[in-house]
Protein backbone atom coordinates (compact mmCIF):
# COMPACT_ATOMS: atom_id res chain seq x y z
CA UNK A 1 0.00 0.00 0.00
CA UNK A 2 0.92 3.79 -0.81
CA UNK A 3 1.63 6.31 1.63
CA UNK A 4 4.06 7.52 4.21
CA UNK A 5 5.25 4.65 6.07
CA UNK A 6 5.19 6.02 9.58
CA UNK A 7 1.12 5.35 8.25
CA UNK A 8 2.19 1.84 7.16
CA UNK A 9 -0.17 -0.53 9.12
CA UNK A 10 -0.49 -3.27 6.54
CA UNK A 11 -0.41 -6.54 7.75
CA UNK A 12 -0.70 -5.26 11.30
CA UNK A 13 -3.49 -7.40 13.19
CA UNK A 14 -5.96 -6.70 16.00
CA UNK A 15 -9.79 -6.24 16.46
CA UNK A 16 -12.12 -2.90 17.46
CA UNK A 17 -15.36 -3.72 19.69
CA UNK A 18 -18.50 -1.76 19.14
CA UNK A 19 -17.44 -2.22 15.61
CA UNK A 20 -21.09 -2.83 14.48
CA UNK A 21 -22.07 0.62 14.00
CA UNK A 22 -20.95 4.22 14.82
CA UNK A 23 -17.27 5.41 15.28
CA UNK A 24 -16.27 1.62 15.79
CA UNK A 25 -17.68 1.07 12.14
CA UNK A 26 -15.79 3.81 10.54
CA UNK A 27 -12.61 2.76 12.38
CA UNK A 28 -12.71 -1.09 11.60
CA UNK A 29 -13.34 -0.03 7.58
CA UNK A 30 -10.76 2.61 7.96
CA UNK A 31 -8.09 0.58 9.78
CA UNK A 32 -8.69 -2.51 7.02
CA UNK A 33 -8.65 0.03 4.35
CA UNK A 34 -5.03 1.22 5.56
CA UNK A 35 -4.24 -2.54 5.33
CA UNK A 36 -4.80 -3.96 8.66
CA UNK A 37 -6.66 -7.01 9.50
CA UNK A 38 -9.27 -6.76 11.72
CA UNK A 39 -11.70 -8.67 14.28
CA UNK A 40 -15.08 -7.03 14.10
CA UNK A 41 -16.51 -7.65 17.43
CA UNK A 42 -20.06 -6.33 18.59
CA UNK A 43 -22.44 -7.33 20.82
CA UNK A 44 -25.15 -7.25 17.95
CA UNK A 45 -23.66 -10.05 15.41
CA UNK A 46 -25.59 -9.32 12.39
CA UNK A 47 -24.11 -5.52 12.45
CA UNK A 48 -20.37 -6.86 12.60
CA UNK A 49 -21.07 -9.29 9.71
CA UNK A 50 -22.40 -6.36 7.72
CA UNK A 51 -19.11 -4.21 8.36
CA UNK A 52 -16.83 -7.18 7.57
CA UNK A 53 -19.14 -7.79 4.41
CA UNK A 54 -18.07 -3.83 3.60
CA UNK A 55 -14.68 -4.81 4.52
CA UNK A 56 -14.57 -7.41 2.05
CA UNK A 57 -15.87 -6.19 -0.54
CA UNK A 58 -13.27 -3.50 -0.58
CA UNK A 59 -10.90 -6.41 -0.64
CA UNK A 60 -10.02 -6.39 3.12
CA UNK A 61 -9.31 -8.77 6.10
CA UNK A 62 -11.66 -8.91 8.49
CA UNK A 63 -13.71 -11.46 10.67
CA UNK A 64 -17.08 -10.86 12.85
CA UNK A 65 -17.25 -11.94 16.24
CA UNK A 66 -19.79 -11.46 19.09
CA UNK A 67 -18.57 -10.21 22.25
CA UNK A 68 -20.32 -8.51 25.13
CA UNK A 69 -17.70 -6.79 26.68
CA UNK A 70 -19.33 -6.37 29.89
CA UNK A 71 -18.70 -9.82 30.21
CA UNK A 72 -14.92 -10.60 31.59
CA UNK A 73 -14.55 -14.06 30.51
CA UNK A 74 -16.21 -12.96 26.38
CA UNK A 75 -13.36 -10.35 26.47
CA UNK A 76 -10.80 -13.03 27.38
CA UNK A 77 -12.17 -15.02 24.85
CA UNK A 78 -11.97 -12.45 21.95
CA UNK A 79 -8.21 -11.83 22.61
CA UNK A 80 -7.72 -15.59 22.21
CA UNK A 81 -9.88 -15.50 19.11
CA UNK A 82 -8.06 -13.01 17.79
CA UNK A 83 -4.69 -14.07 18.42
CA UNK A 84 -5.77 -17.26 17.19
CA UNK A 85 -6.75 -16.30 14.41
CA UNK A 86 -4.03 -14.18 13.34
CA UNK A 87 -1.26 -15.05 15.21
CA UNK A 88 -0.74 -12.35 17.17
CA UNK A 89 -1.83 -9.07 18.57
CA UNK A 90 -0.71 -5.53 17.29
CA UNK A 91 -3.67 -3.67 18.49
CA UNK A 92 -6.50 -3.40 20.45
CA UNK A 93 -8.94 -1.22 20.00
CA UNK A 94 -12.10 -0.37 22.64
CA UNK A 95 -15.07 1.43 21.65
CA UNK A 96 -17.89 -0.35 23.02
CA UNK A 97 -20.27 1.83 25.03
CA UNK A 98 -23.62 2.64 25.65
CA UNK A 99 -24.83 6.29 26.59
CA UNK A 100 -27.96 7.69 28.33
CA UNK A 101 -29.51 10.94 29.43
CA UNK A 102 -31.53 10.30 32.62
CA UNK A 103 -31.31 13.15 35.14
CA UNK A 104 -28.69 12.84 38.38
CA UNK A 105 -31.72 12.26 41.19
CA UNK A 106 -33.67 10.22 38.99
CA UNK A 107 -30.89 7.38 38.06
CA UNK A 108 -31.08 3.91 39.51
CA UNK A 109 -29.09 1.65 41.06
CA UNK A 110 -29.67 -0.66 37.83
CA UNK A 111 -29.29 2.19 35.54
CA UNK A 112 -26.07 3.05 37.13
CA UNK A 113 -24.17 0.03 37.64
CA UNK A 114 -24.92 -0.91 33.68
CA UNK A 115 -23.56 2.13 32.47
CA UNK A 116 -20.53 1.96 34.40
CA UNK A 117 -19.96 -2.09 33.68
CA UNK A 118 -20.18 -1.31 29.89
CA UNK A 119 -18.70 2.31 29.58
CA UNK A 120 -15.85 2.00 32.06
CA UNK A 121 -15.35 -1.26 33.83
CA UNK A 122 -15.67 -3.47 30.55
CA UNK A 123 -12.71 -1.20 29.18
CA UNK A 124 -10.76 -2.55 32.08
CA UNK A 125 -11.24 -5.89 31.61
CA UNK A 126 -10.30 -5.15 27.80
CA UNK A 127 -7.49 -3.39 28.72
CA UNK A 128 -6.08 -6.39 30.98
CA UNK A 129 -6.89 -9.34 28.45
CA UNK A 130 -5.37 -7.46 25.64
CA UNK A 131 -2.24 -5.82 27.95
CA UNK A 132 -1.41 -9.72 29.61
CA UNK A 133 -1.33 -10.94 25.76
CA UNK A 134 1.08 -8.31 24.79
CA UNK A 135 3.41 -7.52 27.96
CA UNK A 136 3.88 -11.74 26.89
CA UNK A 137 5.04 -11.01 23.27
CA UNK A 138 6.88 -7.46 22.74
CA UNK A 139 4.16 -5.22 23.51
CA UNK A 140 1.33 -3.44 20.92
CA UNK A 141 -0.97 -0.58 20.85
CA UNK A 142 -4.39 0.11 22.93
CA UNK A 143 -6.48 2.67 22.11
CA UNK A 144 -9.58 3.29 23.97
CA UNK A 145 -12.62 5.48 23.40
CA UNK A 146 -13.19 8.31 25.80
CA UNK A 147 -15.03 11.16 25.16
CA UNK A 148 -15.06 15.00 25.52
CA UNK A 149 -17.95 14.07 28.39
CA UNK A 150 -14.92 12.80 30.72
CA UNK A 151 -13.39 16.47 30.48
CA UNK A 152 -16.19 19.23 30.20
CA UNK A 153 -19.88 19.07 32.40
CA UNK A 154 -22.50 18.05 29.98
CA UNK A 155 -25.76 16.20 30.03
CA UNK A 156 -25.00 12.39 30.87
CA UNK A 157 -23.74 12.05 34.37
CA UNK A 158 -22.74 8.62 34.31
CA UNK A 159 -21.63 8.66 31.15
CA UNK A 160 -19.46 11.33 32.35
CA UNK A 161 -18.24 9.44 35.03
CA UNK A 162 -17.20 7.04 32.96
CA UNK A 163 -15.36 8.36 30.25
CA UNK A 164 -13.54 10.23 32.64
CA UNK A 165 -12.44 6.83 34.39
CA UNK A 166 -11.68 5.99 30.85
CA UNK A 167 -9.14 9.09 30.41
CA UNK A 168 -7.14 8.55 34.29
CA UNK A 169 -7.01 4.42 33.38
CA UNK A 170 -5.63 5.02 29.71
CA UNK A 171 -2.66 6.99 31.74
CA UNK A 172 -2.26 4.40 34.45
CA UNK A 173 -1.73 1.87 31.95
CA UNK A 174 0.32 3.51 29.71
CA UNK A 175 2.18 4.67 32.99
CA UNK A 176 2.80 0.80 33.97
CA UNK A 177 3.27 -0.68 31.10
CA UNK A 178 5.32 1.56 29.16
CA UNK A 179 8.83 -0.71 29.82
CA UNK A 180 6.84 -3.77 27.91
CA UNK A 181 6.19 -1.63 24.94
CA UNK A 182 2.77 -1.58 25.28
CA UNK A 183 1.28 1.82 24.36
CA UNK A 184 -1.96 2.93 25.89
CA UNK A 185 -3.71 6.53 24.90
CA UNK A 186 -7.23 6.92 23.68
CA UNK A 187 -9.34 9.34 21.90
CA UNK A 188 -11.80 11.72 23.10
CA UNK A 189 -14.58 12.54 20.26
CA UNK A 190 -16.72 15.44 20.33
CA UNK A 191 -20.36 15.51 19.44
CA UNK A 192 -20.61 12.77 16.43
CA UNK A 193 -23.52 12.18 14.55
CA UNK A 194 -24.35 8.00 15.52
CA UNK A 195 -27.28 5.63 16.23
CA UNK A 196 -26.32 6.02 19.88
CA UNK A 197 -25.96 10.19 19.91
CA UNK A 198 -29.49 10.40 17.58
CA UNK A 199 -32.05 10.09 20.45
CA UNK A 200 -29.70 12.36 22.31
CA UNK A 201 -30.02 14.60 19.14
CA UNK A 202 -33.53 14.62 18.39
CA UNK A 203 -34.92 16.13 21.94
CA UNK A 204 -35.58 19.99 21.07
CA UNK A 205 -33.02 22.38 21.13
CA UNK A 206 -29.91 20.01 21.51
CA UNK A 207 -28.30 19.59 18.35
CA UNK A 208 -28.38 23.32 17.80
CA UNK A 209 -26.93 23.93 21.35
CA UNK A 210 -24.09 21.38 20.34
CA UNK A 211 -23.47 23.83 16.58
CA UNK A 212 -23.33 26.58 18.92
CA UNK A 213 -20.77 25.18 21.04
CA UNK A 214 -18.69 23.39 18.30
CA UNK A 215 -16.31 26.41 16.62
CA UNK A 216 -16.14 24.45 13.91
CA UNK A 217 -19.82 24.97 13.16
CA UNK A 218 -20.90 21.12 12.59
CA UNK A 219 -21.25 18.00 14.36
CA UNK A 220 -18.57 14.94 13.47
CA UNK A 221 -19.30 12.37 11.28
CA UNK A 222 -17.48 8.75 12.32
CA UNK A 223 -15.27 9.30 9.76
CA UNK A 224 -13.42 12.21 11.37
CA UNK A 225 -12.19 9.39 14.46
CA UNK A 226 -10.28 7.86 11.86
CA UNK A 227 -7.35 9.71 11.74
CA UNK A 228 -6.56 9.71 14.93
CA UNK A 229 -7.33 5.90 15.27
CA UNK A 230 -4.89 5.83 12.53
CA UNK A 231 -2.31 7.49 13.95
CA UNK A 232 -2.44 5.77 17.04
CA UNK A 233 -2.57 2.57 15.83
CA UNK A 234 0.55 3.21 12.85
CA UNK A 235 4.29 3.66 14.02
CA UNK A 236 4.08 7.47 14.03
CA UNK A 237 2.95 6.87 17.88
CA UNK A 238 5.95 5.02 18.51
CA UNK A 239 6.75 7.86 20.94
CA UNK A 240 3.31 8.72 22.13
CA UNK A 241 1.53 6.65 25.43
CA UNK A 242 -0.70 7.98 28.21
CA UNK A 243 -1.89 10.52 25.27
CA UNK A 244 -5.84 11.60 25.58
CA UNK A 245 -6.37 12.69 21.64
CA UNK A 246 -8.98 15.41 21.32
CA UNK A 247 -10.88 15.22 17.95
CA UNK A 248 -14.09 17.85 19.02
CA UNK A 249 -14.18 20.20 16.17
CA UNK A 250 -13.03 22.67 19.00
CA UNK A 251 -15.78 22.14 21.83
CA UNK A 252 -13.26 22.41 24.59
CA UNK A 253 -11.17 25.17 23.73
CA UNK A 254 -13.83 27.43 25.40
Amino acid sequence: MGGHPLFDVTDKCGYVTGGGSGIGRAIALGLAEAGAAVIVSDINLPAAENVVAEIHARGGRAYAVRTDVARKAEVEELVQLTTARFGRLDFAFHNAGILRITKPEEIGEEEWREELEVDLTSVFWCCQAAGRYMIAHGGGKIVNTASISGMIVNSGLTYSTAKAGVIQLTRVLAFRWARHRVFVNCISPGYIRTAMTAPHLARPGVEQEMLRQTPLRRLGEPRDIVGAALFLVAPASDFVTGHNLVVDGGVTLA
